[in-house]
């Protein structure tokens, strides 16, 4: 939920959007500062083929941590992807 629970309370998020959906939220700042937050905090997001413009706009790079909705989005969200800080912040 976007305007309730911050992705960061998450230990993983799954983004499940259609192209519909992905093209209404790709314009909505609370929306791209969702994901943006869970991949800042390098939670695993697994995300639906549709959703990859949010991805894109949230700034979200491929690494292992992020994932289609499959076993691998199950695997990767038991672990935070710790390999992902120094290309966020200087200060890691």
């Amino acid at each position: 939920q976007l305007a309730g629970t911050p992705s960061q309370l998450f230990d993983a998020v799954a983004v499940v959007l259609s192209e519909v959906g992905a093209a209404t939220l790709v314009k909505e700042a609370a929306a791209i500062e969702w994901v943006m937050n869970a991949f800042g905090h390098l939670k695993a997001i697994g995300a639906s083929a549709a959703a990859k413009p949010l991805l894109d706009k949230a700034g979200v790079e491929a690494d292992e941590g992020v994932t289609g909705l499959d076993a691998a989005f199950v695997a990767a969200a038991k672990r935070r992807f710790y390999d992902r800080e120094p290309s966020l912040r200087t200060l890691a």
